[in-house]
């Protein structure tokens, strides 16, 4: 978010200068399973397509940065096949545009030959694999070419005195002076303003995904059936099946904890689980354990807008697990407001409503 954001203000004649209290993409922003697919919800599905176009166009413009000009397909696994056939007529009655066709076992053993025999699926037409990194490093350099200021390990809240902004406070006591300040904070969003009760409403939700080596990675992106369910405040506990292979490294995901975890743990139970899926995972070479806290919002959607009396701070965050597929569209609604043209922001979306 914060790296889209500075590039759009520079890109319109702003000065603006980047705060990052650690890294580029230490968070959920490099540590994301890399799967950009549609949100399964209305509200946000206008900022999924605007975000599309913004990858389709930073990889036009950024060699390093690599999207895919069509999206493989998911495949919501199930071991009930009347369950498909009946998540798929419903996602099909929602959103004609995933194409939702439902697979017997026979059918998604030839779809994807990597999993194991006697599972069901629908087959969505979304689902796009990146590097987990990738869109975040890319954003940023395209702020650096457009001459925004990077500040890395330099952790900053807003600078308010007598209800007023006066700009960025910097933890060793340095003052910054700004007219505008945008929190994209994520999880931390709430701790950074430090208002009183604690606002908005995001909590933190643990994520452990594993890169693993795979001669012969799937062709789709593969989730467990109800993994479309988890952004809601009910869904926050748990592991639920998910595969993300970008070239020859897969990521096995992926849970939602209310509590930090202990990842080596979390990561072994990943793999034995995912086995069950794809039997390959049970000898694949781990590369990399990853963990990192998502911004669960109350009511699984994010705050974007003005903080309520102060002029001047705004705020966009609590994109949960939709972060990568929604982000850079969310960042073009409140970058509008900074820009002062006119307010895009759905009510279901705004910082003020009541969640």
């Amino acid at each position: 978010m914060g790296c889209t954001a500075a590039a759009l203000l520079a890109e319109a004649g702003r000065s603006v200068t980047l705060f990052e209290a650690t890294a580029i993409a230490a968070g959920a922003s490099g540590r994301n399973s890399g799967s950009i697919q549609h949100p399964f919800d209305p509200v946000l599905l206008p900022l999924h397509l605007e975000t599309l176009a913004t990858y389709r166009h930073l990889a036009a413009s950024d060699l390093d940065f690599a999207f895919p000009s069509r999206p493989t397909g998911i495949l919501l696994l199930t071991d009930d096949h009347a369950a498909a056939r009946s998540r798929a007529a419903e996602l099909h009655a929602a959103f004609p545009e995933l194409a939702a066709e439902a697979l017997d076992p026979d059918a998604v053993a030839a779809a994807e030959p990597t999993v194991s025999d006697g599972w069901a699926a629908v087959r969505l037409q979304t689902g796009y694999p990146a590097t987990a990194d990738g869109a975040t490093r890319a954003q940023a350099a395209r702020a650096v070419r457009a001459g925004v200021t990077l500040r890395i390990g330099r952790a900053a809240r807003p600078w308010i005195e007598d209800g007023a902004l006066r700009g960025v406070a910097l933890d060793d006591g340095e003052n910054v002076s700004a007219d505008q300040v945008l929190l994209a904070g994520g999880p931390w969003t709430p701790e950074i303003l430090d208002a009183e009760p604690p606002w908005p409403p995001i909590t933190r939700t643990w994520g452990v995904t594993v890169q693993v080596e795979l001669a012969d990675p799937p062709h789709h992106v593969l989730e467990e059936g109800v993994v479309h369910t988890v952004n809601v405040p009910s869904g926050l506990a748990g592991s639920l099946f998910s595969l993300i292979a970008v070239g020859g490294v897969a990521t096995v995901g992926s849970t939602f904890l209310a509590d930090q975890p202990d990842a080596e743990a979390v990561a072994l139970a990943l793999i034995q689980r995912g086995s069950a899926f794809v039997p390959a995972l049970a000898e694949a070479p781990v590369i990399s354990i990853r963990m990192c806290a998502r911004p669960q919002s109350i009511d699984g959607r994010p705050f974007i807008g003005p903080v309520t009396n102060v002029e001047g701070l705004f705020v966009c965050a609590g994109h949960g697990p939709w972060g990568i597929s929604t982000g850079p569209g969310s960042v073009a609604l409140v970058v509008d407001l900074l820009l002062g043209r006119p307010d895009r922001v759905p009510s279901e979306l705004r910082s003020d409503r009541e969640a």
